[in-house]
């Protein structure tokens, strides 16, 4: 009876110095764990980034869209990234919070090559475009061959892909109207790219970095 009870005593001691073990093991499992694990801090700062695409065959268009990205560069915290619309990825795509496309006039449409690259955007790289702010600039041979329709033509893209469009504000004295976006008038007779049509296109840049700045600050973009 005495030596089943020493066994007995002998058995309980075992078990509890077993488990003073297995949690001091866990104990410290999870110390190091989280000593271990990085500790992310929110700072509240939110990358802004605007994407500039253009399609252009003679140079004009390519020369307004460096005008529209020094335009939005000017906006305090916001990175710019020009592309042309044939090399833009899913990944730039994807990490920019605005979209500012530009084009020349054919036919008074979208060129038919960017017309295909951009729609392959939704169709094929399946990109959410959902809440990106965007905004359009278009040049043109002649004063009335079309480039109003496509800067129009290039807005309703965006807004059949679910974005927010903008334009820029030209103000005078007290007041100030808007535009759809900017132009610039490039054919024969015409002295090319004037100082007025880049403003515009730094205009339309600058109001499309302040606005996808401020919806960034607020955290009114949606998750892509």
């Amino acid at each position: 009876m005495i030596h089943s009870r020493k066994l007995h005593t002998l058995l309980w001691l075992t078990l509890l110095i077993g488990l003073g073990c297995r949690v001091k093991l866990d104990s410290q499992t999870s110390l190091d764990t989280d000593m271990a694990a990085p500790r992310v801090v929110s700072s509240g700062y939110v990358p802004t980034k605007v994407l500039v695409g253009y399609y252009s065959l003679s140079g004009n268009t390519e020369k307004m869209a460096a005008a529209v990205a020094e335009g939005a560069s000017q906006v305090k915290g916001v990175t710019v990234l020009k592309k042309s619309v044939a090399d833009i990825t899913k990944s730039d795509l994807d990490s920019a919070h605005g979209l500012i496309l530009g084009c020349p006039t054919h036919f008074a449409n979208i060129p038919g090559e960017m017309k295909t690259i951009i729609d392959h955007w939704a169709w094929k790289l399946r990109v959410n475009f959902t809440d990106k702010v965007g905004g359009a600039f278009s040049t043109g041979g002649n004063f009335s061959g079309g480039k109003e329709h496509v800067v129009v033509s290039l807005l309703l893209y965006m807004l059949n892909n679910r974005m927010i469009v903008v334009g820029p504000i030209y103000k005078q004295g007290d007041g100030g109207w808007g535009e759809i976006g900017a132009s610039a008038t490039t054919g024969a007779g015409d002295p090319g790219l004037s100082e007025a049509e880049l403003a515009g296109a730094r205009k339309l840049g600058e109001r499309v970095g302040r606005v996808v700045k401020n919806e960034t600050r607020l955290g009114t973009h949606s998750k892509q």
